[in-house]
This record gives C-alpha cells, structure tokens and sequence, in this order.
C-alpha cells in the first residue's frame, strides 16, 4: 500500500425492500416450516440508516475534537537519518451519511514549512480496508510492502514523540488515507466508527 500523503483520517449487504416485505406470501404446505432468518440478516433500511447517521455523528465530532497536533518524528532509514518537527490538523469536518463521505480541511507544516492546505473528501465507498495502530508501525508496515528488504529494515524506524496513532483506510489503486491522534481511546472509537460507516456504505473494512 503507498503511504498516506497525509498522516492524518464494508461488507456489501442484502437489504430486503419495504414493498417486498408488506407483501402477503402464500401460506406453507402443512408438511413444510418456515425457516427462521440468519442471525447474521442485515438490518432493515431504517435502521441501516439510523446506525449510519450515528457512527457519522461519532467521526465528526471526534475529528473536530483533536485540534492542531504537533509532534517530533524521528527516522531512520537506509536514505535518512534525522529529526523533524511536524504540526497538522484536519478541520470543518463534516461526515455526511446520504452522501457517504468524509469532507474536511486538511493543514500540515513540516519544519515550519507548510506543506499542504487543502479541501478534502474521502468516500466511504471506496475503502477497501480499515485498521487503527500506532503511526510507526503504519509507516513500518508502508515501509515493507513498498519493498524495504529484511537487511534494510533492521536499520529503518520511524518514531513518533508523542506516541502517535492512526486510522488508515485503503483505498482503490492502492493508496491510503487517514486521521492521526495522540490519544490512542480516541482513535479506537473513530476507528470502530469508520468501520461500521464503511460496512454500511458498501465498501470493505478488512484489516489493512
């Protein structure tokens, strides 16, 4: 998976109709049962929609919560060696569940140097993966799938002061996203709110 350019922030289901439901079926042959329904249904679209509306809620104002982090990245790989002060902030999120979207104001400086400014806007339908761990391991495990070898990893971290945490999110052509946090509760709960969001819009939320 290619790394986040930011280091910041669904199992498809059936869903029987309203209609089909009201329907009136013909009673069984005295011979025959009923099977009763899978424990592992999906919901009725109400409340498909309601669980939807309130894991959005969750990202939101969580999101809104963090404010600006900064934070010393210390790395060490076979190309690098050295310290960098970094600040970022996602703000004016907004997560919209009839469009399935994340919608937000991504700010991230390097060294002073601001490196991005931008709106941005994630689709929950186009995830294919969701997993919350500390940022060092998310960019270890970057490291090694874009190739780092065993010889070279032995040299190569990235550590993070203060501890930082991330809810990355794959997405198509191999490229991800995500929303960091100092408070390792904090992303647990917008993780597990991502995930449900995810499922419920249609994508995937396989660990990354």
């Amino acid at each position: 998976m290619k790394g986040c350019r930011r280091i910041t922030l669904i199992l498809a289901f059936a869903i029987t109709s309203a209609a089909f439901a009201q329907q009136t079926a013909p009673p069984p042959p005295a011979q025959q049962t009923v099977p009763a329904a899978p424990a592992h249904s999906a919901p009725p679209p109400a409340q498909s929609a309601q669980q939807l509306a309130a894991a959005m809620q969750v990202i939101q104002k969580e999101l809104n919560s963090v404010g600006k982090l900064s934070f010393v990245v210390q790395v060490s790989n076979a190309d690098e060696k050295g310290t960098s002060q970094m600040s970022e902030q996602a703000s004016n999120v907004i997560a919209d569940p009839a469009a399935c979207t994340i919608h937000y104001h991504w700010w991230q400086s390097i060294s002073g140097n601001v490196v991005d400014d931008e709106d941005m806007s994630i689709s929950l339908h186009d995830v294919l993966g969701v997993s919350t761990m500390s940022s060092d391991e998310y960019l270890k495990k970057v490291a090694e799938e874009e190739g780092t070898t065993p010889d070279e990893m032995k040299g190569f971290y990235e550590i993070f002061d203060p501890p930082m945490f991330i809810v990355a999110m794959r997405l198509a052509g191999d490229n991800g996203e995500g929303f960091t946090f100092t408070d390792q509760k904090q992303a647990g709960r917008v993780g597990q709110a991502v995930a449900q969001a995810v499922v419920l819009c249609g994508g995937k939320s396989d660990p990354i």
